[in-house]
């Protein structure tokens, strides 16, 4: 069993492989569950009986359902099945179902009760951490606050049952933290470690990060490495890509966008191609340039005509800096052209 134990009160200990004794944790008897559809026909359909104790609702999957129409689904049933501040509220599920319900809960009654326990690598170490819940509004995750759960439950096992989507989806933001972090967390990655230990370092760096930058100010701000372009490249409606490959697309117009500004390793560079490439992820943008993929670009990071990018100087040393739009334009440009 393992505990890491957050600095700051408002931050959540995340429980790893701790499921035996979650209910010594967790002492609310009135529970709701909340689970994600695809969780339940693989572990919950043959538990009817058992389920049947609770109150419980089913969450169909996917970023389709992260909206408006959804919420109201929820707080209706919550309002009819009366649950209230007494309750505790478990949502089991992906990254998804976390933005939407950590938003419903911190919004029903001013704000319940609620665990996390994440089933997917990216909700294990990126999205259950950190508490930024959000619906889809015209555009990603437009409308959403800051809100922690009381607890974060982690079981390694339920990676054996995640499709190779799922795990990239994840991998990708382990290497970004990697990039983040230090040079041995890197290497440690490179060579394809013990992947329990890679996962519980992960959950510390995020959670290291943003106990320093709770509301995002300033140096939290670097876990967006790659999340910019990332962003246009997942939403497009052209071809479809995973977050993971998105990511590493994103990463890489990081490294190139950071050789105008700065000295890149180019030991350091090979090796990060070779980790991306070694899990079957893009490095090279697939989709034609266009004055969309631009404004896309400054509607997610524009600040007084300037569009904040996080940059790598060196791993273990990513900074923020304010590229103006012209500048942008002709690196993506030149990105298009390798």
């Amino acid at each position: 069993m393992k505990i890491i134990k957050t600095k700051k009160k408002f931050l959540t200990n995340i429980y790893i492989n701790n499921f035996f004794n979650i209910n010594k944790i967790i002492k609310n008897n009135k529970k709701f569950l909340i689970l994600d559809y695809n969780i339940y026909l693989l572990f919950f359909k043959n538990l009817k009986k058992e389920l049947k104790k609770f109150n419980f609702i089913i969450i169909p999957f996917g970023e389709n359902f992260k909206n408006i129409n959804t919420l109201k689904i929820i707080w209706k049933y919550m309002i009819k099945k009366k649950i209230n501040r007494d309750y505790l509220t478990i949502i089991i599920g992906g990254g998804v179902l976390g933005d939407i319900l950590g938003f419903v809960c911190s919004s029903y009654f001013r704000g319940i009760k609620y665990c996390l326990l994440p089933t997917t690598l990216l909700s294990q170490i990126d999205s259950s951490i950190g508490g930024k819940n959000a619906i889809n509004f015209f555009s990603k995750n437009t409308i959403g606050n800051i809100s922690n759960p009381n607890f974060i439950f982690i079981n390694y096992n339920i990676i054996f049952y995640m499709k190779k989507k799922e795990f990239l989806d994840g991998y990708s933001e382990i290497i970004k933290y990697s990039i983040i972090n230090n040079i041995k967390f890197f290497f440690y990655i490179y060579k394809k470690k013990f992947l329990k230990k890679i996962i519980t370092r992960s959950c510390y760096i995020k959670s290291k990060i943003i106990s320093q930058d709770y509301y995002e100010n300033n140096y939290r701000t670097i876990l967006n490495l790659g999340h910019t372009y990332a962003h246009c490249i997942e939403n497009n409606k052209i071809k479809k890509f995973s977050h993971g490959k998105s990511v590493a697309i994103g990463i890489f117009f990081c490294y190139f966008l950071s050789s105008y500004y700065y000295n890149i390793n180019l030991n350091i560079l090979k090796k990060s191609i070779f980790l991306f490439l070694k899990y079957n992820f893009y490095i090279k943008n697939q989709l034609n340039f266009s004055k969309k993929m631009i404004n896309k670009i400054i509607l997610d990071k524009k600040f007084n005509n300037k569009i904040n990018y996080v940059l790598i100087k060196n791993i273990g040393n990513c900074i923020k800096k304010n590229i103006k739009k012209k500048q942008l334009i002709f690196f993506l440009k030149k990105f298009y052209e390798i």
